[in-house]
């Protein structure tokens, strides 16, 4: 998956005794980060000419040429900073992301294995061992390194007694942006601590814990809007703090026997459909099994895993504990039904987005990938307006000098612009249970806007599936 290692931008900071050569550093990180991959090359090859150290741009050169879908080009400046580098697990992990890519998959394992010899507490190169081994077909490994990567970044799922015992501190610690708040994560959370105690799955004493979090919710009320965030005094609010964004209850339910997508689709139709479709998009009813479906609902309702604050809605993520053999082996079916549109093309990314009754959704994006499955498992009953809340599909894919930062989240005003002046209307996919859509990811996309019953198992899921690499890559 490009963009999941551990590097980041080359600090400006490292040359002091050279005022230029530090600017062009800092003006290639600003274009790196703001998603202008073409002008950041070129920064950042005029400072490999004035004498950058060259480990550290050939990364990056990596990087931007992986984020364009340019592998070679990737490959060959990824290689060049491991000889460089030879004990730095960054491009190491980077160029097993580019391999994996090109579905030389036990060339990626054998980088992310060496990666992690060198950095075992390093999250990413987990997480890609596991994208890896998943192509393999070890569902088991593939688990187990995605495992290992959410509990570096939130612990060890809470185990029966953890659970009772409230007294220690949580671990590892979260910086202090992890643990900033706003009224829709903290109103769901005690939602879901409610719903979890109704179950048994949370034993009596976290009604305190509930107790806690609203009253956190009361003075947080009217302070900060939906894409906004605040800090809390965790002295005041302890219980809330000790259990804040940690994987307290994680459904591990077995996963149902037989298929977990539906058999009796005919999904040699929907193969043409979506090929002979202009856009290329279909929408796909029935998609799981009724006892997948359950599971997976229960597997989203149960678990603590919401960790990512959107505007109005909450966001969980496969590198941060959004992952389950029921998933997995849902995705791997899928995309083995679908020979034709998913060309092979090897698992990116998946998440899950919870929507709050009435509150926006996602606003227009494009992802990074070729093929995006989008679906949902709300049932019908919990939205009130079966003509929306689904998803919008515009015709257009981005500008040719637009990155990945900017047609993914970074450009909201400019992507909004950008659609309306073509004059051309999306294709609306209303909302239905267990529907999913299924089209080219280059093209943008965003939420209907969504108007569902209050209540906590009424919150509109949808989940995502991304495939392969962009089709038409950025020039």
């Amino acid at each position: 998956m490009v963009g999941v290692v551990g590097s980041s931008p080359i600090a400006p900071t490292i040359f002091p005794n050279s005022a230029v050569l530090s600017s062009i550093l800092a003006k290639a990180k600003d274009l790196q980060r703001s998603g202008e991959p073409r002008a950041a090359l070129a920064a950042y090859r005029e400072a490999l000419a004035l004498g950058a150290p060259a480990a550290q741009v050939e990364l990056q050169l990596g990087v931007l040429h992986a984020t364009l879908a340019e592998r070679q080009e990737a490959e060959a400046h990824l290689r060049q900073a491991v000889a460089l580098a030879p004990a730095d697990p960054d491009p190491l992990c980077m160029l097993g992301t580019v391999l994996n890519d090109l579905r030389r998959f036990e060339e990626s394992t054998a980088l992310f294995e060496s990666a992690l010899a060198l950095r075992p507490d390093f999250p990413e190169a987990h997480f890609n061992l596991g994208l890896a081994r998943f192509e393999r077909g070890d569902f088991r490994g593939a688990a187990q390194s995605f495992a290992r990567c959410a509990t570096l970044n939130r612990g060890e799922p809470w185990s029966a007694a953890r659970r009772a015992d409230l007294s220690p501190e949580a671990s590892p610690p979260f910086t202090a942006p992890d643990m900033a708040v706003n009224a829709v994560k903290v109103g769901h959370d005690c939602e879901q601590i409610e719903y979890l105690l109704a179950l048994g799955r949370l034993p009596a004493a976290y009604r305190e814990v509930r107790d806690d979090y609203r009253a956190l919710l009361e003075e947080l009320r009217g302070k900060v809007g939906i894409d906004g965030v605040v800090t809390f005094d965790g002295a005041r609010h302890p219980l809330v703090a000790r259990t804040y964004k940690r994987p307290v209850f994680i459904d591990a339910s077995p996963v149902p026997d037989g298929p977990l997508v539906n058999p009796r689709l005919d999904w040699t139709g929907v193969e043409r459909r979506y090929l002979d479709a202009r856009p290329n998009l279909v929408a796909v009813d029935e998609l799981l099994t009724p006892p997948a479906l359950l599971a997976l609902r229960r597997f989203c309702l149960e678990s603590t895993f919401w960790n990512n604050i959107k505007p109005g809605y909450l966001g969980a993520y496969f590198f941060d504990g959004f992952c389950s053999e029921l998933l997995l082996r849902t995705a791997f079916e899928l995309r083995g039904l679908l020979p034709a549109v998913m060309r092979g093309s090897p698992l990116q990314m998946m998440w899950g987005y919870k929507c709050q009754s009435r509150l926006p959704g996602l606003a227009a994006h494009a992802d990074d990938a070729a093929v995006n499955v989008n679906f949902w498992i709300t049932g019908d009953e919990s939205n009130l307006d079966p003509a929306h809340g689904g998803l919008l599909v515009y015709p257009q894919t981005p500008p040719a000098e637009w990155g990945f930062a900017k047609y993914n989240k970074v450009d909201a005003r400019g992507i909004q612009e950008f659609l309306d002046s073509s004059g051309q209307a999306p294709v609306r996919v209303p909302y239905r249970a267990n529907r999913a859509v299924i089209f080219d990811s280059d093209l943008f996309h965003a939420t209907d806007r969504p108007v569902f019953r209050e209540g906590y198992t009424d919150r509109r899921v949808n989940i995502t599936f991304l495939y392969g690499q962009r089709i038409n890559s950025r020039a």
